[in-house]
Formats: C-alpha cells, sequence, structure tokens
C-alpha cells in the first residue's frame, strides 16, 4: 500500500512479522504503533521484541482501528534488531521506535556521522552535544 504496510488478512493459525534495524543499538523508552486509516483491515494484537536475545519489549497487546498508540516499553538493555509481530495481520500506517543511542556506541555512531560532513563542518562540530 502506498502509506504504510498492509498485509492480507490471514485465515490460518499463524501471523506476520518484520524485522527492523535501529540507526544505532540503544534502549528503547517508547513505540507508536499507528493503524490511522485502516478502518476495516487493522490489526488485532501486536508484540514487539529483541529478536537477537527474545527478550519481549511490549507484550501482545490490543490495537484499535484508524488509532495512533503509544506504549512505554520495558527497558531490557540495548538493542540493534526489533521485531514487530501482529495479529492476525492487517495494516500499520506507521511504527515509530524512540530511546537513547547506547553509550557504548556514542563514539562510532558520531564518527560515522562527522565521516559524512564536509571536513570544515566536521571540524566545527561539538561532539560533546551530539547526545545531549
Amino acid at each position: 500500500m502506498s502509506d504504510g504496510w498492509e498485509t492480507a488478512r490471514r485465515r490460518d493459525a499463524g501471523n506476520d512479522w518484520l524485522v527492523v534495524r535501529l540507526a544505532a543499538p540503544g534502549v528503547l523508552h517508547h513505540v507508536v504503533l499507528d493503524t490511522s486509516w485502516f478502518v476495516g483491515n487493522a490489526p488485532g494484537a501486536a508484540r514487539l521484541s529483541d529478536p537477537e536475545t527474545g527478550a519481549e519489549l511490549l507484550p501482545r497487546t490490543a490495537l484499535r482501528p484508524d488509532t495512533e498508540h503509544r506504549f512505554r516499553l520495558r527497558a531490557t538493555g540495548p538493542v540493534r534488531l526489533a521485531r514487530l509481530d501482529i495479529y492476525p495481520g492487517g495494516g500499520l500506517a506507521r511504527l515509530r521506535l524512540a530511546g537513547e543511542v547506547d553509550p557504548a556506541s556514542r563514539d562510532e555512531v558520531a564518527g560515522r556521522w562527522l565521516g559524512l560532513l564536509p571536513p570544515a563542518v566536521a571540524a566545527a562540530a561539538d561532539r560533546l552535544k551530539f547526545f545531549s
């Protein structure tokens, strides 16, 4: 679909899922699961987990159609990947994950970002303000 992720409604016992890689390892604080514009084909529930460790970030939680849902997450430590399971299938307009970059990864992330800038701009950047 043009504005989101839409799956066919499942008729079996399975569910649809996706895995997203975060821009940097981090501790997730909350998630937005937006079913806006999906009135007749919104998923009935969703679950969020770390596929590398199996840690559950958001237990299976009921969703409503055409609604922007905001949930606080169980902080389990830094994650690189997030797996979203939807039950039984349907459509999501947006998945938004928010948190903080893992302190152990901050130098790498800052270096990667500075490497994309013109040298004069990178030299003028204050690295101490990147994550404040």
